[in-house]
C-alpha cells in the first residue's frame, strides 16, 4: 500500500488544527461520492417509510416495507460512522485529539438541538436526530481505537444491548418512551436520557453499534484508497459479507421461529391466536423486541435491536455501501456528472432530511386542522406514491442547486463552521496541557 502523504509536525494543537484544515481542503478522499450516493438511498428509504401507505391501507406494498423498514435508517447510521471518521481524521493525523473531540461534540450537540426542535411540531413520524446526535457523542471515546477494537466493541454492544433493552423496559413497564425526544421530554431529564440511551425508539445502545461499524469501514477504506487492486478486493469482500449477513439473519430468524419460537410463544400465551403471533414476529418494534423471552430475542424484525436485527441492518448497509462505492469508482465520468444532483443531495443529508420533515409536519398539521370528517380517504398529499414523488423531486432540486453553486447544504455549512470553532476551542485547551494524540492512521 502506498504510504499516505506526510503531515506537518505542529508546535501546538492550534497549529495542528490549521494544518488539518489546509491538508483536508486538497484531499480527494474527504468527499467520497459513493458514500453520498449510499446516503441518498438511505434518505430515500426513510422517505418511503414515512410517506407510503401503512399496512392495511389501500396501496400498501408489503415488499417495499420489507426493503426499507429497519434498513434505511440503519444504513444512514452506518454512513454516519463513516462521516465521523472523515470529519475528524485530519485533526487526528496531526495529533489534535482534543480538537477532533470538540469538533465532533459540537456536531452532535447541534444535531440534538435541531432534532428536539423539529420534534416539537405535530408529526406522524419519529424524528431520529436526537438519538443520532447522542450516538455521535458516544463515538468520541472510540475516535483513536484501531479497527479490531471498533468491531469488537460493536459486537459486544450488539450482544449485551438486547439483554439490557427488553428486560429494562419490562421492569419499568414501558414499551417505548421518548418518541422523537422533543424539548418537552427534557422536563424530566432522567427519563429523556433513559429514552435516548435505552428505552426510546432508536436507542443509542443499539445505534452506537452501527456507527462503530461505520467507523471501522471508513478506516479500512482509507487504508486502501491508493491501491486500486486492494480497493477492489475490499469492496467485493464487503459486499459479499454484507449480503451473507443479511441472508443469514433473515433465514436464521425464520427457521428459529418456525421450529421452536411459534410453539413456545403459543405455550406462553395460550390466549393469543397463532396468526397474531406470526404477525407480531414480523412487526417492526419501537427499539426493542415485543418481550424479553428468548424467541423474541432471536427474531430479526426491524427496529427491535436484537442481534439478528442488527446483523441484517449491518449486512444491508455493507452491501449498499460497497455497491455504491464500486459504482462511483468505475462508472463513466459523464454518468457521475449527470448524477450530480443525487450525490449533492446525499452530501447534504441534514438539509434534505430537515426539508423532508418540514413537509411531513405541514401535511400532519393540515390533517389535524381539517379533521377526519373532511376526508373520505387518506389524502394523497399525506400518504401516497405521489407525495413521495414530490419529496424526492424537492430533494433532487436541492441537490441540483447545490451542485450548480458548488456549495454544501446550509445546515451542513452551519455545522461545519460551529465545529471548526469548537476545534479551535479544543486546541486552546490542549495548549494549556493536553498531550497530543498518536496518529490515527497508525491504529489501522
Amino acid at each position: 500500500m502506498t504510504a499516505p502523504p506526510p503531515v506537518p509536525e505542529p508546535s501546538a494543537e492550534g497549529g495542528a488544527v490549521r494544518a488539518a484544515r489546509a491538508a483536508g481542503s486538497a484531499d480527494p478522499i474527504a468527499r467520497l461520492v459513493g458514500i453520498d450516493f449510499a446516503r441518498f438511498l438511505a434518505i430515500l428509504g426513510m422517505m418511503c417509510a414515512h410517506l407510503l401507505p401503512r399496512p392495511g391501507m389501500p396501496g400498501h406494498e408489503v415488499w417495499l416495507d420489507g426493503l426499507v423498514d429497519g434498513n434505511a435508517s440503519t444504513l444512514f447510521a452506518v454512513i454516519g460512522g463513516i462521516s465521523v471518521v472523515l470529519a475528524t481524521r485530519r485533526y487526528l493525523e496531526v495529533g489534535a485529539y482534543a480538537a477532533a473531540a470538540w469538533a465532533l461534540a459540537a456536531r452532535g450537540v447541534l444535531v440534538i438541538l435541531l432534532g428536539a426542535t423539529l420534534a416539537m411540531a405535530p408529526i406522524s413520524v419519529v424524528i431520529v436526530l436526537v438519538y443520532f446526535g447522542v450516538a455521535m457523542l458516544g463515538t468520541i471515546p472510540f475516535l483513536r481505537m484501531p479497527v479490531r477494537w471498533l468491531l469488537g466493541s460493536a459486537a459486544l454492544l450488539a450482544v449485551l444491548g438486547q439483554l439490557v433493552n427488553a428486560p429494562l423496559r419490562a421492569a419499568l413497564d414501558v414499551g417505548d418512551e421518548g418518541g422523537g425526544l422533543a424539548w418537552t421530554e427534557f422536563a424530566d431529564p432522567l427519563r429523556a436520557l433513559r429514552g435516548a440511551l435505552v428505552t426510546g425508539t432508536y436507542p443509542v445502545i443499539t445505534w452506537l453499534v452501527y456507527l462503530l461499524v461505520g467507523m471501522a469501514v471508513a478506516r479500512l477504506l482509507l487504508a486502501v484508497r491508493h491501491d486500486d487492486r486492494a480497493a477492489r478486493r475490499f469492496l467485493l469482500g464487503a459486499g459479499l459479507l454484507g449480503l451473507g449477513l443479511a441472508v443469514l439473519s433473515i433465514v436464521s430468524s425464520r427457521l428459529i421461529f418456525e421450529l421452536w419460537g411459534r410453539a413456545a410463544a403459543v405455550q406462553a400465551a395460550p390466549g393469543l391466536d397463532a396468526a397474531l403471533i406470526d404477525e407480531l414476529a414480523r412487526l417492526q418494534g419501537q427499539g426493542a423486541p415485543a418481550a424479553a423471552d428468548w424467541w423474541w430475542l432471536l427474531g430479526a424484525a426491524p427496529h427491535t435491536g436484537t442481534l439478528l436485527d442488527i446483523l441484517r441492518g449491518v449486512g444491508v448497509a455493507l452491501f449498499v455501501i460497497a455497491l455504491m462505492l464500486g459504482f462511483a469508482r468505475w462508472a463513466p465520468r459523464w454518468l457521475l456528472v449527470a448524477l450530480r444532483p443525487v450525490s449533492a443531495a446525499g452530501a447534504a443529508p441534514l438539509t434534505v432530511y430537515t426539508v423532508h420533515v418540514l413537509g411531513v409536519i405541514l401535511a400532519t398539521s393540515l390533517v389535524l386542522l381539517l379533521g377526519p370528517p373532511a376526508f373520505s380517504s387518506v389524502p394523497w398529499w399525506y400518504l401516497s406514491a405521489q407525495i413521495l414523488g414530490v419529496h424526492l423531486a424537492v430533494a433532487l432540486v436541492i441537490g441540483a442547486v447545490l451542485a450548480v453553486l458548488g456549495r454544501r447544504g446550509p445546515l451542513e455549512a452551519l455545522v461545519s463552521a460551529v465545529s471548526t470553532a469548537a476545534a479551535r476551542l479544543g486546541s486552546g485547551s490542549a495548549r494549556r496541557g493536553t498531550p497530543p494524540a498518536r496518529n490515527a492512521q497508525s491504529a489501522l
